[in-house]
């Protein structure tokens, strides 16, 4: 071992990638992370609230449904589109879009706040179209900074950044909207999270150009007809699906129906506080553990645990026992959700055509989570609409959305079989 290898091994930059558990990951992958770790600060600053926005100026839970399904469709739909410009341009140039379309999301939500409870369909629309830009091309760049070696370890520290966003930056806005109160406190949060916006696209130019290859269009068909031939794809792309069934909902809902029980957007802050924290501590475990031969089985036991938690909140609902539930969510959700996506890309790339069809598997993989997303959203919203918004019923839709997961770990066995 030269000296030089030692030196860079006994460095502060090394001992954090072994803290992290990334010491297999490339220079090119953590200039990604921090691109995509302003993105989440930027975009965690006002989400979560937006919700609770809502929720003040329309008094239905439903509205955030809607609100956050038009989200999901319109960046499933944009994504066909953004593939066919990634194609032509490269994936720094949808990444910026979508931030530069964040950015006027963020400047639409300052200069018409008093209308988002009426409009909040519109801005959905405009976020999801900001989503299928920016997350086409946080796919393909996962993709290319990653292999079935080190993904489980590179999503997991991407996780682990994502929870120490949420560990922060939710209690900080919080403590903002608390101390400044009313309109001007949301109108602050936005401004911060533009501000944080500018810097992510600045970031995004130091990631390194790509290599330039034969410019096409977009080959839906040839793609589908390759799909056909591989079925591994098509499992893995199921499984997202069932996944999505699951996940849309549970991004935001546990926050509302405590919003429901105690009215205070410091609670909600103090929440995602704690849920951040035991976020951090499952993603780093993950980083250090999950290997391609153990994370269906971490997969069955979390969507074990998770059904009993929920039935556990059924049966004693009140402020305590979803604020645990919350807690076990967030130690246990991020098993299945990241399993499922790094079994996914492991299957797709083990058909070595696929190189050729990156936007257009994104593009899919978009479409498929989305249309599992509706779903458990249409599922909730029609429980919880027949039941008069009762709380009970609205853990029971819950309960659902979980038990579907058992879905999940088949269909992403069932990809690996067809591998082969």
């Amino acid at each position: 071992m030269t000296e030089q290898t030692v030196n860079r091994k006994s460095g502060i930059k090394w001992k954090v990638k072994c803290m992290l558990g990334g010491t297999m990951l490339s220079h090119n992958y953590y200039l990604f992370l921090l691109v995509h770790t302003l993105f989440l600060v930027f975009t965690r600053i006002p989400a979560i609230f937006i919700n609770t926005l809502l929720m003040n100026q329309t008094g239905d839970v439903n509205s955030t449904l809607f609100y956050n399904g038009a989200i999901f469709a319109a960046c499933a739909l944009t994504m066909s589109v953004s593939a066919q410009i990634m194609h032509k341009t490269g994936c720094r140039v949808t990444a910026t879009v979508g931030i530069i379309g964040y950015n006027i999301l963020y400047l639409c939500y300052i200069l018409f706040q008093p209308y988002v409870g009426t409009c909040y369909m519109l801005f959905g629309l405009f976020n999801g179209m900001a989503d299928g830009f920016y997350y086409i091309s946080y796919g393909h760049m996962i993709l290319d900074y990653t292999d079935v070696t080190n993904r489980d370890s590179g999503m997991g520290i991407i996780s682990t950044l994502s929870a120490g966003v949420n560990l922060t930056v939710p209690f900080l806005a919080g403590s903002i909207l608390s101390a400044i109160g009313g309109v001007k406190g949301y109108v602050a949060i936005f401004i911060l999270a533009f501000a944080i916006a500018f810097l992510a696209m600045a970031a995004v130019f130091k990631l390194p150009g790509e290599v330039k290859k034969e410019k096409r269009n977009v080959r839906y068909g040839a793609f589908i007809r390759l799909m056909g031939e591989n079925r591994q794809i098509l499992y893995g792309l199921l499984g997202e699906t069932v996944k999505g069934v699951r996940e849309g909902t549970f991004m935001f809902i546990l926050n509302i129906i405590l919003y429901q029980l105690i009215k205070s957007e410091f609670l909600i802050g103090c929440n995602s506080l704690l849920t951040g924290l035991v976020s951090i501590l499952s993603f780093w475990f993950m980083s250090h553990t999950f290997r391609p031969d153990n994370r269906r089985r971490f997969m069955l036991l979390a969507v074990t645990g998770l059904t009993g938690i929920t039935m556990i909140c059924y049966c004693f609902l009140n402020p305590v026992v979803v604020i645990l539930f919350a807690a076990v969510n967030a130690f246990l959700a991020g098993m299945i959700e990241i399993s499922c996506y790094t079994t996914f890309f492991d299957v797709s790339q083990s058909v070595k055509e696929i190189e050729d069809f990156s936007p257009e598997l994104l593009a899919f993989h978009e479409i498929f989570v989305v249309t599992g997303r509706c779903i458990g959203l249409g599922a909730f919203a029609f429980i919880n609409t027949v039941s008069g918004a009762a709380l009970k019923a609205q853990i029971f839709s819950l309960l659902l959305l979980t038990l579907a997961q058992f879905g999940t770990v088949f269909m992403c066995r069932t990809a690996v079989r067809a591998a082969g």
